[in-house]
């Protein structure tokens, strides 16, 4: 280290000592002194006051030269942290923990002593390891101020705001003199620092409440555009129909069903309709071996739709037990919609038993078809617990009784399949589980197996190598026109490649 002949200040390398000579003027010359000299000139001095040797912090030298005694640490409690300070840091890139911890190695001297332990060990293994709480207190610059002022004014009859005034003049004297400077001047520069940090807060404020103001005027005008585009795309279809129509490509229920049997009647002929569609795909899928997937199946059945066919929503009837089994054979994040969708819809059933509005479900609907088409099985449970498919796209439960107990057993089924689901994925994750573990021992095998094979490998060339012994010596060899070397050199040479090989 480096000991300032003029001010004593310690420095640990060139960019404190550079930086010293630039607030201290009068700082030119530096002695090298190691760690342990500074301990024994401390150690004297303690000697010499009769007290023990500690470390003089900056906030204990101006202190000092401010005409107050210092105290000893041994009452002095935790670390204390200016909380301004630490934001300070952290608008300057540095993370909370990092700056707190620089404060608490730099004796909270400041700013810029904590800039200059971040820099010397930004590259330390356990910078970002957490300090533990009763490690460092954090308190305001007002509190700080407060408590130097309690020290100064020691136990005269002098108020807190009288203190502190005393104090600042004291400090603004000690800083003053340190730096060469007049007191106003160094009263000005504190002024003006405190004035510079909260503008700089303010600019920052204002900063984020622009941006802020920024992205509300991006989502508001992202979803105008985004109506926009909804209204385009229904006046286009609106107007396809319209042109449907008029081109006879697509009549009108009103006008083809004013009776009840044309109802019937449309309705029978697109049942048949459909069911030779489908006799026609399933011939031709089972010509086709690679069976199909839903998207595909779903692509379908959006051609049929535009096609002005409607969808068929019946299913094949099984047992209450299969249709679960069915639903807890899929994957949890596949049946979560339909179990969400079952809740809801048996909650509301419960809620009020004989109201029928809830006993009804419209399987065309796009959130319903989400929960009860796209699942395999969920429309097949419902079927199980008494619903009908009715009017081609609806399924209804009828009341039965008062409906409280109607009610109470769609609930018990209800849960039983949620529980049901739950215990079936918790069994496939275990199963996963060890599946993992077992590959993962396998793979520690096969890497052991590859080891011991490589040591038996060498233990073989080892034994190969010393059972050759040591190679024999050999007659001289021409060295060309400059003469011949000896058969003692080159066999000695020999032996130190025979030993080299043997290691």
């Amino acid at each position: 280290m480096w000991v300032c002949k003029e001010t004593g200040k310690v420095c640990f390398n060139a960019q404190q000592m550079d930086q010293h000579k630039r607030y201290v003027p009068e700082a030119q010359t530096f002695d090298e002194q190691t760690i342990s000299d500074l301990k024994k000139a401390a150690a004297e001095r303690a000697a010499a006051a009769g007290g023990p040797a500690d470390m003089e912090t900056e906030e204990d030298m101006l202190l000092r030269q401010a005409g107050v005694k210092g105290k000893k640490k041994a009452d002095a409690g935790p670390a204390v942290v200016t909380k301004e300070t630490v934001e300070q840091l952290v608008e300057m890139g540095f993370t909370e923990l990092r700056a707190q911890k620089a404060l608490v190695k730099t004796s909270n001297a400041g700013l810029e002593q904590a800039i200059g332990w971040l820099t010397d060990h930004l590259e330390d293994a356990d910078i970002d390891e957490p300090m533990e709480e009763s490690a460092f207190e954090m308190k305001t610059a007002e509190e700080v101020d407060a408590a130097m002022a309690a020290r100064l004014g020691g136990g005269s009859n002098l108020s807190a705001e009288e203190k502190k005034a005393k104090l600042d003049d004291a400090l603004a004297k000690a800083r003053a003199k340190k730096a060469g400077t007049t007191v106003e001047e160094e009263k000005q520069k504190e002024k003006e620092r405190r004035m510079g940090g909260k503008a700089m807060v303010q600019s920052k404020r204002e900063l984020e409440d622009a941006q802020r103001k920024r992205d509300m005027e991006a989502r508001k005008r992202e979803k105008r555009e985004f109506e926009l585009e909804r209204q385009k795309l229904r006046e286009k279809l609106a107007a396809d129909k319209a042109e449907k129509m008029a081109s006879g490509t697509m009549v009108s229920a009103v006008k083809n069903a004013a009776t009840s049997q044309q109802l019937s009647d449309a309705a029978a002929a697109a049942k048949a309709a459909e069911a030779k569609m489908r006799e026609e795909m399933e011939a031709k899928s089972a010509s086709t071996p690679k069976p199909k997937t839903e998207r595909e199946i779903e692509a379908e059945n959006a051609l049929k739709a535009a096609a002005g066919f409607k969808r068929s929503f019946e299913e094949e009837a099984i047992s209450l037990e299969d249709a679960q089994g069915k639903m807890t054979a899929i994957a949890d994040t596949k049946s979560k919609p339909a179990l969400d969708m079952l809740s809801k819809m048996i909650a509301n059933i419960a809620k009020a038993p004989t109201e029928t509005k809830y006993r009804k479900v419209r399987l065309s609907n796009p959130k319903v078809a989400e929960g009860l088409v796209h699942v395999p099985g969920a429309r097949q449970f419902l079927v199980a617990l008494g619903w009908q498919l009715v009017e081609a796209e609806f399924l209804e439960l009828s009341v039965e009784g008062d409906g409280v107990a109607q009610a109470a057993a769609q609930v018990s089924a209800v849960e039983a399949l949620v529980a049901a689901c739950a215990a079936a994925a918790a069994a496939k994750a275990k199963a996963e589980m060890e599946a993992r573990k077992k590959e993962a021992a396998e793979r520690a095998a096969k890497a052991k197996a590859e080891k011991e094979a490589i040591k038996a490998a060498m233990a073989a060339d080892r034994a190969n190598v010393a059972a050759r012994g040591p190679l024999q010596s050999s007659v001289a060899r021409k060295l060309g026109e400059g003469g011949s070397q000896t058969s003692a050199i080159f066999q000695q040479q020999e032996e130190e490649e025979g030993r080299r090989n043997a290691q």
